[in-house]
């Protein structure tokens, strides 16, 4: 029977209309007068679907063969990463390989969070990690993948219209999914899914991939997909090398690994070996494989990524992740010659000549004393390739006293009769020193050029991090210290004291036992007016005192760079303080006056010869009271304020239970708070933070959202967590904020909006923020989803470790009757 057709929508978010565009196909193929119908669909979104399609199972099940019996032309599949209705066990991508595989064609959807081969990338960018998910060897099965784009700015808008979810809907983890960073990477990650979906249309190379067992593994095997997608038509082998201690058939820690790889179509194969590097190359030759992917870690697979590298040939080592190249530097050694090649050379310089003998003599009637000699002659030149200068005069003194004792007249004689004699040893000794020398040098060579590179990447590396604008100094002595393999680094002061003895300060030391003085240290070099870089741990070769010199440049520049930007940093925090200023004084005129005011007024009305009713008395009394409670507050807030900005606020870290904390807060705000909706999770974890400051916080958010909310729908606060955060959410159906407005209203003594009967001198945002921030949290404004603003508090949460889990928790508590 011929397979049907599919064809898949994917979205480059949760959002971006693949279900739309499924819809809006499905409703085109009705119109040309095929048979649609729904396998399985959540809810139509909105979308427009006239004709509609047609739905022969009832919602929540799945029966192939009642579809299958009304003839359809096209089956619908919605959220293929989901479960099928009817069968949690299997997913609805399995049903609809099962339709096409019945001969009718299917139409599908899904997003880029669902594709298997990304989900450790979709985890890195939104926080979470996919629960379901499709795999690429469906879709790349598929007859068409259409990309359903939608820049991140633009799904923010909708999201904000509610055109994605409800107000309610949102918490940490979906803000976070929906961020611009999130949507950007995602948004790249689908295009370059779908590209390399398109490049793999033809034939392509071979790609292994080594695997051994467990979630190491899992990423290494998602790489090498991904870097399949760079290919066309590249085919992947997952190959497994086991010991001769144990046949293949699979182990425990194997499994997931199995499964992953038979979810991204990757053949999985186990091989017995007993050198990993020489079974994964002679896989891949096998195989005809152009690249082998590997993971580097601390468990022994970086000697594995190292063995294939140096044995390779023709065929490329993507190593993941990889050593940091600008940390790497070739340290000089003693000998230009590694020590294998010298101990080699010292088996050479006696076998060799034995052998020579042993040939020389077995063959003598037809070898002849010239052949002998030019045996003996290549026995010194070989080892002279192999183990440089001395082993090649060793080659050739044991040479040349062999062939005159066994060749050469008087036989079995070490005396010299002729002069000739004399002259073939002048030149056994000159042939071994003029090639061990050419071999010396050019070694030598190549541990100068392979030192120079690792000189440039770390010098390049250190202008990197210089220009970055990171912690560059005490990175540059870390830098500097490892680089040389010493034990420690310092940066010395100098300042002259008044009878002319120098002083030294030590502004920053990285590693055990930093010198305090220039004479205490291995190497020093000068690296400005009065300033030493010094290095303790060993005596620094001479070409490496460049290098250094270097260092200590950069040392100075980025000394300058920060003097400069403590500079600059001054002059910002002058002009912000006399802007600061000139805020408060009109704002003080304006705001304190007010209260003031009204307050006198009512005393003196009170103290004159008026005859005031008992109900006129006490609302002059009320209004004098009110303005004195606003005055109050605005007192406080500026207080709070100046403490936050002197650093003298104390903050508490402690574990708070918000459901304990906002209720207290919305009743500070009295009748007007009673209409507000409160939704906390049972099994919301507790933040670490200062109770009072936390309800200070929520009680301003909250006052803000009624002053400019809309009057017909109060105001929500919702707490949810993400990872080793905890948010609350306050949302109202206001006007909202523009993004230049959200940015004000952060500002002390700034009012956005005509302002409510709360508004005073515009520090309640302010100080929430600085408030949050000297807890470790934060406070931002968003869109509500279908109009509005949200102000999202950000705590941290409670860590294990700083509970006792002796305490009782909130549901325990509650249980017991106790606060």
């Amino acid at each position: 029977m011929a397979q049907g057709r599919l064809r898949i929508y994917l979205g480059v978010a949760p959002g971006a209309g693949a279900t739309h565009a499924l819809l809006d196909e499905a409703a085109r193929r009705a119109r040309r007068g095929r048979h649609v119908v729904v396998g399985q669909l959540d809810e139509i979104h909105g979308a427009s679907a006239d004709p509609a399609p047609d739905r022969v199972l009832p919602p929540g099940t799945w029966d192939l063969d009642a579809v299958l019996r009304t003839d359809p032309d096209v089956v619908l599949f919605d959220d293929l990463a989901a479960p099928l209705d009817g069968d949690p066990g299997r997913r609805r991508w399995q049903a609809a390989q099962q339709v096409v595989d019945a001969g009718v064609d299917v139409i599908a959807c899904t997003d880029v969070t669902e594709v298997a081969s990304l989900a450790d990338e979709v985890e890195r960018a939104t926080g979470r990690a996919p629960t379901t998910t499709v795999p690429d060897a469906f879709l790349a099965a598929a007859d068409q993948v259409q990309l359903v784009d939608m820049a991140p700015e633009a799904l923010r808008r909708r999201l904000a219209h509610g055109g994605i979810l409800s107000a309610g809907e949102m918490d940490a983890a979906l803000a976070r999914q929906f961020s611009v960073p999130a949507l950007t990477t995602l948004r790249e990650l689908a295009l370059g899914l779908v590209l390399g979906l398109v490049r793999g249309r033809d034939g392509g190379e071979r790609i292994v991939v080594a695997v051994s067992g467990g979630r190491r593994s899992e990423a290494v095997l998602r790489r090498a997909v991904r870097a399949a997608a760079d290919s066309p038509g590249a085919a992947i082998l997952a190959v497994e090398v086991l010991g001769t201690d144990r046949l293949p058939g699979g182990r425990a820690d194997s499994e997931a690994v199995r499964a992953l790889a038979a979810s991204l179509g990757v053949e999985y194969r186990q091989v017995v070996g007993t050198n990993v590097a020489a079974a994964l190359l002679s896989v891949a030759e096998a195989e005809r494989a152009a690249r082998i992917v590997v993971g580097a870690s601390d468990d022994g697979r970086r000697d594995v990524a190292s063995a294939l590298v140096r044995g390779a040939r023709g065929v490329e080592i993507d190593v993941v992740p990889g050593a940091d190249p600008a940390t790497a530097r070739v340290a000089p050694a003693a000998s230009e010659l590694t020590r294998t090649r010298q101990l080699a050379g010292a088996g050479t310089a006696l076998a060799l000549p034995a052998a020579a003998t042993l040939i020389g003599q077995a063959g003598a009637a037809w070898v002849g004393l010239p052949a002998t000699t030019m045996l003996f002659l290549l026995a010194v030149v070989v080892t002279s390739v192999v183990g440089g200068l001395l082993p090649a005069l060793a080659s050739a003194l044991i040479s040349s006293a062999l062939l005159n004792y066994f060749f050469i007249p008087p036989l079995h004689s070490w005396a010299i009769a002729e002069p000739h004699n004399v002259l073939a040893l002048a030149i056994f000794a000159l042939v071994a020193v003029l090639v061990s020398t050419v071999v010396q040098q050019a070694s030598a060579q190549t541990k100068r050029a392979a030192q120079a590179s690792a000189e440039s990447r770390t010098l390049a590396a250190l202008a990197d991090s210089a220009l970055h604008g990171r912690e560059a100094l005490p990175e540059l002595l870390e830098r500097a210290r490892t680089s040389f393999g010493m034990r420690s680094a310092t940066l010395l002061a100098r300042s002259d004291a008044a009878g002319g003895d120098a002083t030294w300060t030590v502004l920053h030391s990285v590693g055990p036992d930093a010198p305090t003085l220039p004479t205490d240290t291995d190497a020093a070099v000068p690296a400005g007016p009065g300033l030493v870089l010094a290095l303790s741990g060993r005596t620094l070769a001479a070409s490496d005192q460049t290098v250094l010199r270097a260092f200590a440049t950069q040392t100075q520049n980025l000394l300058q760079r920060d003097q400069l930007a403590r500079s600059a940093a001054l002059a910002d925090r002058l002009e912000a303080t006399e802007k600061l200023r000139d805020a408060l004084l009109g704002a003080v005129g304006h705001d304190l006056r007010k209260p003031l005011a009204s307050t006198r007024a009512a005393l003196d009305s009170l103290r004159g010869d008026v005859d005031w009713t008992p109900a006129q008395r006490q609302e002059l009394l009320d209004t004098a009271g009110e303005s004195l409670d606003r005055l109050t507050r605005i007192v406080e807030d500026l207080l709070d304020l100046t403490r936050l900005q002197t650093g003298a606020l104390r903050v508490a870290r402690d574990e708070v239970w918000l459901d304990d904390v906002i209720p207290p807060a919305l009743d500070e705000l009295g009748p007007a708070a009673s209409a507000v909706t409160l939704t906390v999770p049972d099994d919301l974890p507790p933040a670490l933070a200062d109770a009072a400051l936390v309800k200070r916080i929520v009680s301003n958010l909250v006052g803000n959202a009624l002053d400019h909310g809309a009057a017909a729908t109060p105001p929500a606060v919702a707490a949810s967590s993400l990872g080793d955060r905890v948010e609350v959410r306050v949302v109202d159906r206001g006007p909202g904020l523009s993004a230049a407005d959200r940015q004000a209203a952060f500002l002390p003594f700034q009012r956005v909006g005509d302002g409510g009967p709360r508004s005073g001198l515009g520090l309640g945002l302010a100080l929430s923020r600085g408030l949050a921030e000297a807890m470790g949290g934060s406070v931002d404004a968003e869109d509500t989803p279908g109009g509005g603003l949200t102000m999202v508090l950000t705590l941290p949460a409670a860590s294990d470790s700083f509970l006792d889990v002796g305490a009782p928790g909130r549901r325990e508590r509650e249980e017991e009757g106790r606060p």
